[in-house]
């Protein structure tokens, strides 16, 4: 071996050459060097590794980070080991409750992102036990390929689940953030999960995740309608109406605490409100003719709907303490289903003004109208990104309908779904996924697509509930 490359592997092997694609280079050499170091290393030296994987495009590494912008992505291998249970006496949290149960969950919600890529349990070689007592032998986690390892532990303490956790950077050999405990009600054990996932979402991809977060839907079993909630993920759904009303669009306010939903238990389409923690509903107005698509403003103060009262169905604004109405469009076309910028300032909304429905956007107090969809025959039912970058609706054409999405300025238009009948388009709360419904002969269920036109996903449902009309909460704390 030269001079030069016995200085090259003590100075890779020393930590004096820094970044991960020699911590890559080091894992790789490492077994030439433990089994016959100068057989090996007379054949192939190190310095001829470096730049043999050097030259093959490792990047620096860094920081790790998921860049989610970009569309069809591979997902991040990550490690995530069973929790430790460290309940004195036994490893059950209560009714089957374990750190196995909550990784299974945060596991679950990653996979679903379509970012992560969860490794085989099977595959790992140091024990859950090991890697919380020891922390991570990252030569170990390199070889099945991980990229980020999770390790953590739970226990009781008073009635309520204590769950820790880490994450890190195998390449780096370094923690990802700093060490977080969380505590809930032990009845909350799923919640937890939700948050552990959001947490690794968030320190990976540097944006908030969404998986503490909750859907509200029409559900249905023949002609039976109700109003129906669930986790993001379809677990926990409870029922929240029980009569034989037909109920439409429901909308989740600002704070996730209330609805808007249109029913017709009166006899006539009326708006109500309800409080998800108090249970109580109230009319929203009562206004002649049609009432529908009700919108939250932003700072949940205002509500922006359709009417009919005036003998066409028009745009108003709807001060929610004091009850003045304002409206907001006035032509001889159907102006409805609006949806307010996240600042507040512009309202977009379909109307078949031009002769056909199309998605236009307007000044929060109606002036300044313009159109943004020029293209198909039919394009309606807008809903805007948290984000502000993109406006999700549907797109007709063809006896089709899909999900489509185009930015404020009416450009960089693009379907992302490519099935018969796509509807409702609604936003995760970071704006990144979107949840509609998919109707299929008689059935219709909820899907999740990424923003990108990516991983594409059935949402969990029981198999004799059909779901529409969903709209998708901000996170729960």
């Amino acid at each position: 071996m030269s001079k030069s490359c016995r200085q090259g592997a003590s100075l890779l092997f020393s930590g004096a050459v820094h970044g991960s694609v020699w911590a890559r280079i080091k894992a790789w050499a490492e077994p030439f060097l433990a089994s016959a170091p100068s057989k090996r290393l007379a054949m192939v030296p190190v310095c001829v590794l470096a730049v043999v994987l050097f030259m093959q495009g490792s990047p620096a590494h860094g920081a790790l980070r998921i860049d989610i912008t970009k569309g069809g992505l591979q997902p991040l291998p990550i490690a995530l080991s069973d929790f430790v249970d460290l309940s004195p006496g036994g490893a059950v949290l209560g009714q089957n409750v374990s750190g196995h149960k909550l990784i299974e969950v945060v596991t679950a919600d990653l996979e679903r992102s379509g970012l992560f890529k969860p490794l085989d349990p099977k595959t790992f070689i140091q024990t859950p036990a090991e890697l919380w007592q020891q922390g991570p032998n990252f030569r170990d986690w390199r070889l099945i390929g991980a990229e980020a390892v999770v390790s953590g532990a739970v226990h009781e303490k008073d009635g309520k689940l204590v769950a820790d956790f880490f994450l890190h950077d195998v390449f780096q050999g370094t923690l990802v953030g700093k060490g977080k405990r969380f505590t809930a009600p032990v009845r909350d054990w799923r919640h937890v999960a939700h948050r552990i996932a959001d947490e690794i979402y968030t320190r990976l991809t540097g944006e908030s995740g969404y998986f503490t977060s909750r859907i509200t839907f029409v559900a249905s079993k023949g002609d039976m309608k109700w109003l129906s909630l669930m986790d993001q993920d379809g677990a926990n759904r409870v029922d929240l109406t029980h009569d034989r009303s037909l109920v439409l669009t429901p909308r989740f306010a600002p704070t996730g605490e209330q609805l808007f939903y249109l029913s017709y238990e009166s006899g006539q389409p009326r708006i109500f409100r309800w409080d998800l923690y108090t249970g109580k509903k109230a009319i929203q107005g009562d206004y002649p003719g049609l009432n529908s698509t009700p919108a939250w403003s932003p700072d949940g103060q205002y509500m922006a709907l359709t009417l009919s009262k005036d003998g066409n169905p028009e745009i108003y604004l709807r001060n929610l303490r004091s009850g003045e109405l304002r409206r907001l469009t006035e032509n001889n076309a159907i102006d409805t289903s609006p949806s307010f910028s996240p600042d507040g300032s512009q309202i977009v909304f379909n109307s078949d003004r031009a002769g056909s429905p199309q998605i236009y956007v307007m000044d929060a107090n109606g002036g300044n109208a313009r159109r943004l969809t020029f293209e198909g025959s039919y394009n309606a039912a807008p809903s805007w990104s948290p984000r502000g970058d993109y406006i999700a609706y549907v797109s007709g054409g063809g006896g089709r309908f899909r999900i489509s999405v185009v930015d404020p300025k009416g450009q960089n238009g693009r379907a992302l779904t490519d099935s018969w009948m796509d509807e409702s388009p609604t936003w995760s709360p970071n704006g990144r996924v979107i949840l509609f419904s998919r109707q299929s002969g008689s059935q219709s269920r909820l899907y999740t697509i990424d923003f990108t036109g990516h991983n594409e996903r059935l949402v969990n449902l029981e198999d004799s509930i059909n779901g529409s009309d969903p709209s998708w909460s901000p996170l729960v704390h």
